[in-house]
């Protein structure tokens, strides 16, 4: 665990709460049918639901996560400063206005252009600042632990991501009509999709529970993975390489695609699943606990997605199959194991910041006196259920059951975003445990930024 005295990051709550909004403000969009099975996934509606869910959730909570995490793994600090604020609010205002600007493009607004530039540069600005300071701190820290490594194809892949996505907004918007760049941007739109998931985020959410789930468990630390690490480095660059060879030859690119990245995503995730397995098997934790054990899904369905989405690539399966698997990689795989990890993160850096203080001094609660498991394994249970009923009915084409099952999606989103609001606020914590010299934790942020009684917000 994070002993005590280590820093807290300021912003990290904030960043979470913003990601679970817009994850349920994506989900409500498609219980109300703006997204069914049946609409093409190039629509703007359909624009507005992916990037709230790239970019507004698993974005926002991947670099939340990085900002108290990075330091953890490096035994390096970030700088001091309020760019993690400026970054959220950054980042909050550009994604806003790029859901406006897919709106206003549906309507046919000539304001279109300009509202997708504006959010184009803001959101370039925002993120590639974040991505430097922590590709700078994971670079210095390397050698420390080999999360850092993954990390640090995350955040080149988020690089790439980036500015393919800019480019795309300036052709979407009609600012630029050049016939060739526009073809350039149809047939990108599957690299920045991979780089994306399967580069940033997949990779990000590796390094992150490389370091953490050895520490839930109790485990000995993952070993190094030569194939894991290779096989994440090939899928980034052959992603790359598939773009710049877009310029000069189409089918070129697409057999780089369609073929090899593929490939390399399914042995490392193979290698990775390995990993997991020796990890979880090893652990002295025999009891599992609520995170642990609501992950389990996720890698399941990590473990079916990839294979299936890679035979549905290489073999040309149809537009609504690799839409369905897609589903369940970012639902199954990076939300569920979001929301699960979130049910100990929340209580844990809550519990450093409140009870830190008092360690050693008075009685304090458990740990997992702050969240009501029962009632979160409902919910966890249930979400994972709708997502795999939603990815089914996408395959199906059956938009009234899609609808249903993103319907229980979302319910069950909002009752655990409830669950960590009620874990932040202590509210399953005894009154006795919060009396007197205890400091009730701000809401969104870290007032006393190091666990201990000596800490103060910067």
């Amino acid at each position: 665990m994070m002993p005590m005295g280590t820093s807290l990051s300021r912003w990290t709550m904030s960043y979470f709460a913003a990601a679970l909004l817009f994850l349920l403000f994506a989900e409500g969009l498609l219980a109300t049918g703006s997204r069914v099975p049946s609409l093409d996934i190039a629509e703007p509606r359909a624009l507005i639901i992916v990037h709230s869910t790239t970019i507004g959730w698993l974005g926002l909570l991947m670099i939340g996560a990085l900002l108290q995490f990075g330091p953890v793994v490096t035994g390096l600090s970030l700088p001091t400063g309020n760019l993690g604020l400026t970054v959220l609010g950054g980042v909050v205002f550009g994604l806003g206005l790029l859901l406006c600007g897919f709106r206003l493009i549906e309507n046919g607004s000539v304001m279109a252009g300009p509202v997708m530039v504006t959010a184009a540069s803001v959101l370039v600005i925002s993120i590639l600042s974040i991505a430097s300071v922590l590709f700078a701190l994971l670079w210095r820290g390397r050698n420390a632990h080999e999360a850092s490594r993954f990390l640090l194809i995350g955040i080149c892949s988020l690089a790439a991501t980036v500015a393919l996505g800019a480019l795309f907004a300036l052709v979407i918007s009609g600012t630029i009509g050049i016939p060739s760049v526009v073809s350039f941007v149809v047939d990108a739109a599957p690299l920045h999709a991979g780089l994306g998931l399967g580069g940033w985020m997949t990779f990000g959410a590796i390094g992150v529970t490389y370091k953490l789930l050895p520490m839930f468990l109790l485990s000995n630390d993952m070993k190094r993975s030569v194939l894991l690490y290779s096989g994440g480095w090939a899928v980034v660059g052959l992603l790359v390489c598939a773009a710049i060879a877009l310029v000069f030859d189409a089918n070129v690119a697409a057999g780089t695609l369609a073929l090899l990245a593929p490939f390399f995503l399914l042995i490392a995730t193979a290698a990775y699943l390995a990993e997991l397995f020796r990890t979880y098997r090893g652990r002295r934790r025999k009891t599992l606990e609520l995170n642990t054990f609501w992950s389990l899904p996720a890698f399941v369905l990590l473990g079916a997605s990839v294979p299936l989405l890679a035979f549905a690539l290489v073999f040309h399966a149809g537009q609504h199959a690799i839409i369905a698997l897609s589903y369940l990689f970012v639902f199954g795989w990076l939300s569920g194991l979001g929301l699960a990890q979130l049910l100990k993160i929340v209580p844990f850096l809550t519990w450093i910041e409140a009870f830190g203080p008092l360690l050693g001094r008075r009685p304090t609660p458990r740990l997992a006196d702050l969240v009501a498991a029962g009632r979160s394994s409902i919910w966890l249970g249930a979400f994972y259920v709708a997502v795999v009923c939603a990815a089914a009915a996408i395959f199906l084409q059956w938009d009234d059951a899609f609808r249903m099952a993103a319907f229980v999606q979302a319910l069950s989103t909002a009752a655990l975003a409830v669950e960590l609001a009620l874990s932040r606020g202590l509210v399953g914590v005894d009154a006795e445990a919060k009396q007197f010299p205890f400091k009730h934790p701000s809401f969104f942020f870290a007032g006393n930024n190091r666990g201990n009684a000596n800490g103060s917000a910067s």
